[in-house]
């Protein structure tokens, strides 16, 4: 970061850049050209700026005010407090109780949120105070949009004639074709679904697996999703006392970030989403989770609502949304959550070709990757029938294989998720692209069933239809969760890459019903059955997906994290001698195919290595 002279910042902020200003030769002082200039105004937040520290202040952080002078206990932003107007700052991630500790060894106690006049451009603030030497990141707050769109709501059932046996007894369970899709409607194909009936009776959800909700607040008293919420057990209901420790109050349920309270107010998207997840299963009313249990009073996942979305108060069809969406996916990782489901994003049309992510969404992502499940140290807590978490997001709906549109989805460290309908194509709406993960149902419309039929909120008749992205992605997260359920609860040592690797590796191509879209709809579309029938312990690690080669394209595969960056694959003949050598850069699950007919025919040992690890295979080439 480059270093600024205290006595010409006031000179710098908000005017042009003026190259005969007289600086000290060991100060370096940037003509300001705007790291956002390609955001637009519309795309981020108005008064409010983002800022991480590069160290923790020396002082307790408060906007004061005195004889028209404003100071924040943060040397350089107190030159330019009175000029930006500033009014408010407060940690972004804040006072985290018992995780303190981890907060701030991650560093998440460094960022901050600064509100100051919407008369100063969000953009033009970010890139003025980035130049302090004391700022490490400053940057707008962009804004955030879910990604699912209403379609009919409570339908009739389809004709008894059409059903399969349903193993459940939830009398709307035939709307749901995702499940299992029988092929008989004309806009149908056999089989184009999540494959849950086979396993289904086995593996339903447990209640050791908390699923974090990212979304709008769920309907937590709705018929069919109240026994499968999450209670806070620490929490004593509207004393107005964080009663267990964790920095907030009355969160029983989960924590609204709209209104920075514990009350969830029900929200028509979130609500759809959690019952996709965990509607109770076989309790002879509405629909059936995939993850929501068997009837038993001791089955079904449990949903914690972090709510950040909420309908306006004045008009339904209206949302209000959070700024902070990383304090509620880090709050989600310190209260239990393993599983993260995001169904929602932003897209910045920046000029780069590469996205625009929110760097403390990134922090908190990588922060619930690392701690979900698991204590201060790293260590699986006992009651954790996970190490580590993942976290989904909804790829868009923009139909585009631009990742800019897609972010936070095409982060390394999630798992995006693209959406196919009932005919086992990608809908008009998906998108798609190399950074999909993983494709799962996300339903069609213009059909009069095509939709994913779920709980909604009371205004909307308790049940919907909805279709988009945002109905494929909790698919995915519940599948993640029986996963769980068969390897994780009541064991030990199972980490969340063993679980990527499982959902990866079982999924079931859909290529070849999308030849458009060739390896752009990740590692096929999730497959319960699958997934629940893989033994995680003959899972490999290195794949290789062509020998002999009679092509000339040698394709292999990493599944392995370890294996997984900056690698070096050298082939060496039959007499010792190296005859070809390629450094790559390796993404896990994607196939990589490299030229090989350069070579003579015969025998080939080819030397996999990355960050001191060594794989070694036998190849014959015709």
């Amino acid at each position: 970061m480059k270093k600024a002279a205290l006595l010409y910042i006031s000179l710098l902020l908000f005017y042009s850049c003026n190259e005969n200003i007289p600086v000290n030769p060991t100060d370096e002082v940037p003509c300001n050209k705007s790291a956002y200039s390609d955001f637009s105004e519309n795309d981020v937040l108005k008064g409010r700026i983002r800022v991480k520290l590069k160290s923790e202040p020396s002082g307790e952080v408060l906007v004061r005010s005195a004889n028209g002078e404003i100071s924040t206990a943060i040397r350089s932003l107190d030159g330019v407090a009175s000029t930006l107007k500033i009014t408010r700052m407060e940690r972004t991630f804040p006072y985290a109780g018992k995780y303190e500790e981890r907060t701030r060894k991650e560093g998440l106690h460094l960022w901050y949120d600064l509100w100051f006049s919407e008369e100063t451009a969000s953009t033009r603030a970010a890139d003025e105070v980035s130049v302090f030497n004391d700022i490490e990141v400053a940057t707008p707050i962009v804004k955030i949009e879910f990604y699912g769109a209403p379609d009919h709501w409570n339908d009739v059932l389809f004709d008894a004639k059409t059903r399969a046996s349903y193993p459940f007894n939830d009398p709307d369970l035939s709307k749901m074709w995702s499940y299992n899709n029988p092929g008989t409607e004309s806009w149908q194909a056999k089989g184009a679904d999540i494959r849950l009936f086979d396993v289904w009776n086995t593996f339903n959800g447990h209640p050791d697996i908390i699923i974090a909700n990212v979304d709008g607040g769920i309907f937590v008293d709705h018929p069919d999703l109240k026994d499968n919420i999450w209670v806070n057990s620490g929490e004593i209901a509207d004393n107005g006392i964080d009663d267990d420790g964790n920095g907030y109050i009355d969160d029983v349920y989960g924590y609204n970030f709209v209104s920075n309270t514990g009350q969830i107010t029900p929200h028509r998207h979130g609500t759809h989403v959690a019952g996709i997840i965990a509607a109770k299963t076989n309790n002879g009313v509405g629909i059936a989770g995939i993850a929501g249990g068997n009837g038993t009073a001791d089955s079904g996942v449990k949903l914690m609502s972090c709510q950040v979305f909420a309908h306006s108060p004045s008009d339904i069809t209206q949302d209000v949304v959070a700024a902070n969406m990383g304090e509620a996916i880090k709050y989600a990782a310190d209260n239990g959550a393993i599983i993260s489901q995001n169904s929602w994003g932003y897209a910045v049309n920046t000029k780069a070709g590469s996205s625009y992510i929110d760097p403390s969404h990134k922090a908190a992502i990588d922060y619930f990757v690392k701690y979900a499940g698991c204590d201060n140290s790293g260590n699986q807590l006992p009651n954790s029938p996970m190490k580590g978490g993942i976290v989904l997001f909804a790829s868009g709906n923009a139909h585009s294989d631009d990742p800019r549109v897609s972010a936070p989805a095409d982060y390394e460290k999630v798992i995006g998720v693209a959406a196919v309908g009932p005919d086992y194509k990608k809908p008009y709406y998906s998108n798609y692209g190399d950074f999909i993960d993983i494709s799962a149902p996300g339903g069609i419309y213009g059909s009069a069933y095509g939709g994913i039929f779920s709980t909604t909120i009371t205004e909307y008749g308790d049940y919907e239809y909805r279709y988009g992205t945002s109905m494929a992605c909790p698919h995915v997260s519940a599948v993640a969760a029986l996963v769980i359920e068969k390897n994780g609860v009541g064991k030990r040592s199972f980490t969340a890459k063993q679980l990527e690797e499982v959902l990866m590796l079982s999924a079931y191509e859909i290529d070849s019903y999308n030849p458009e879209y060739v390896g752009m709809l990740g590692a096929g579309c999730v497959n319960a059955s699958g997934a629940l029938n893989l033994d995680t312990l003959l899972v490999p690690k290195f794949q290789i997906l062509s020998n002999p080669v009679s092509d000339g394209t040698f394709t292999f595969k990493v599944n392995s994290a370890d294996l997984s960056g900056d690698a070096l694959l050298s082939f060496i003949n039959g007499t010792g001698s190296l005859v070809l050598r390629k450094t790559l850069t390796i993404t896990r699950f994607k196939p990589v195919s490299i030229d090989i007919s350069a070579l003579a025919a015969g025998y080939y040992t080819l030397l996999y290595e990355m960050d001191g690890n060594e794989i070694r295979e036998k190849i014959i080439k015709y």
